[in-house]
C-alpha cells in the first residue's frame, strides 16, 4: 500500500480550510442586498406550563428570565433551566399592584428589578413582586393602537424611554396639524429623581410633521431602540429612521430612508382630523419592530401593506365576514425581518413556522423567539433561542 505523507495531509486539510474560509470571506463581502439570511434555532428554554408564555426580559447577569402569560397576565420568573422561581399576579386593585392595562412588556433594570408600564403610570417591582417605586405620569396615554405585548420601553441605565404620548393633548389635540407641530412623541423617565420629562416632536424630515395634512394616529405609533450612546426612532407609516444623541434629544435628527421595494403609505387629503376609524388605515405598510445591531445594522420587522386593488380584492372575497379580512389579506401582504445597513436591505430574512414574534434582541448570536401558537399545542411553554446566519 502506497502510503501518503501526513504532511501532504495537513497541507491538504489547510488547503480546504483556506477554500472554505475564502468561500465565507467572498459571502461576506457580497452587498447586503444579496446576501440569504436566516434564523437559526440552536436552543430553547422550556416550561413546565400550559399557557401562551411571552419571553419579556432576561436579567443582565443572564440568570433570571422574565415572562408573562398574555391570556391571564401572570408574570414568571423563571432560571436558565426553565424551572419556575416566582408566579406573580401584580394586577388588580389592591395596594402594591397594577390595575390598568400594560403599555407594553415590562423590563429588567437591575438583576432583580423589574419595570412595568402602564397607561398612567410605571410600576418598579423585585422578582418576588414586591412593590419598591410607583412612578405617576401625570396624564393618561392616548393612543388609537395599544400593544400589551409590545417592545414598548426601553431602559438604558437610570433612564426609562417609552414611545408614549399623550402629555401635550390639552393644549395640542388629540391630533391635527397642531399636535403634529408641537406635541411630543416620548416620554424620559428618571428614575434616580422619579421624574418624566417629555421628548422628541415630529422631526421636520417626518412626514407626519406636516402643516397641510392630518395624520390619523395608528399612522404614526412609535418605534424606539436605545443604545449608550444614540435613540432611534421610527414611525409606522414612514420608511426613515431618526437618530438622536442620547444625551441631547432636542437635536435635529440624522435621517436614513428604507429603501423597501413595496411599502404602502397612507397620504390624507385635509388637514382636519377625521371623526371616524378607516378599516382602510390597518393595511397600509407598517413598521412594526427595530433592533440595532453590535454591527450597526439594523434589524427591522415590517409589513409592504396593500394596494387599493389589493385591500378591494380582499375586502370582496371576506363574503361578508369582516373578521375574515384579515386572514385574507395575508395572501397579498408581503415582509418579515430584513437586515439594513443604512443603505441597502438584505432580502427578507427566512424564518422557521414554529418561532413567532421576536421578544429579546441581545446580539446576531442570540436572538429569542416567542412559540408560533398556531403552528404548535403543547403541555409545556417554549422559548426559541435563534441566531442569524447566511444560508
Amino acid at each position: 500500500m502506497k502510503k501518503v505523507s501526513r504532511f501532504y495531509l495537513i497541507g491538504f486539510i489547510l488547503f480546504l480550510v483556506s477554500c472554505s474560509g475564502d468561500k465565507e470571506e467572498a459571502r461576506s463581502a457580497a452587498p447586503l442586498s444579496e446576501q440569504a439570511l436566516k434564523f437559526e434555532i440552536y436552543d430553547s428554554l422550556v416550561v413546565d406550563y400550559l399557557g401562551n408564555l411571552l419571553l419579556m426580559d432576561i436579567s443582565p447577569d443572564g440568570e433570571n428570565y422574565l415572562m408573562i402569560d398574555q391570556n391571564t397576565d401572570t408574570i414568571f420568573v423563571t432560571n436558565p433551566e426553565g424551572e419556575i422561581q416566582e408566579k406573580l399576579f401584580l394586577k388588580g386593585e389592591g395596594p402594591g399592584l397594577y390595575k390598568d392595562s400594560r403599555w407594553g412588556l415590562a423590563k429588567y433594570i437591575s438583576n432583580q428589578e423589574f419595570i412595568l408600564s402602564t397607561g398612567s403610570s410605571f410600576f418598579r417591582f423585585t422578582n418576588t413582586g414586591e412593590l419598591q417605586e410607583k412612578y405617576e405620569l401625570g396624564f393618561s396615554v392616548y393612543s388609537t393602537l395599544q400593544i400589551p405585548n409590545g417592545d414598548n420601553i426601553k431602559v438604558q441605565g437610570n433612564q426609562i424611554y417609552a414611545n408614549i404620548s399623550g402629555r401635550d393633548i390639552d393644549e395640542w389635540g388629540a391630533g391635527g396639524t397642531d399636535f403634529q407641530q408641537n406635541a411630543r412623541q416620548v416620554e424620559v423617565l428618571d428614575l434616580t429623581t422619579g421624574k418624566f420629562e417629555p421628548a422628541i416632536k415630529f422631526p421636520k424630515s417626518s412626514k407626519f410633521s406636516s402643516t397641510e395634512k392630518a395624520y390619523f394616529d395608528l399612522l404614526y405609533f412609535r418605534q424606539l431602540t436605545v443604545t449608550k450612546d444614540s435613540l432611534f426612532l421610527i414611525f409606522r407609516n414612514e420608511p426613515k429612521i431618526f437618530g438622536y444623541p442620547i444625551n441631547d434629544l432636542g437635536q435635529a435628527p440624522s435621517v436614513k430612508t428604507i429603501p423597501f421595494k413595496n411599502f404602502i403609505e397612507n397620504e390624507p387629503k385635509s388637514d382636519k382630523v377625521s371623526d371616524s376609524f378607516n378599516i382602510r388605515d390597518l393595511f397600509v405598510g407598517t413598521i412594526n419592530g427595530i433592533h440595532y445591531t453590535e454591527d450597526r445594522d439594523f434589524l427591522i420587522d415590517y409589513l409592504s401593506g396593500l394596494s387599493e386593488e389589493e385591500f378591494q380584492k380582499a375586502n370582496s372575497e371576506t363574503g361578508g365576514n369582516f373578521s375574515k379580512i384579515f386572514e385574507i389579506a395575508e395572501k397579498f401582504n408581503e415582509g418579515g425581518f430584513v437586515l439594513f445597513d443604512g443603505s441597502q436591505l438584505s432580502p427578507i430574512i427566512d424564518k422557521p413556522e414554529i418561532i413567532g414574534n421576536l421578544t429579546k434582541y441581545i446580539s446576531k448570536d442570540e436572538i429569542w423567539f416567542s412559540l408560533n401558537f398556531s403552528e404548535a399545542e403543547n403541555d409545556y411553554s417554549v422559548i426559541y433561542k435563534t441566531k442569524l446566519v447566511r444560508q
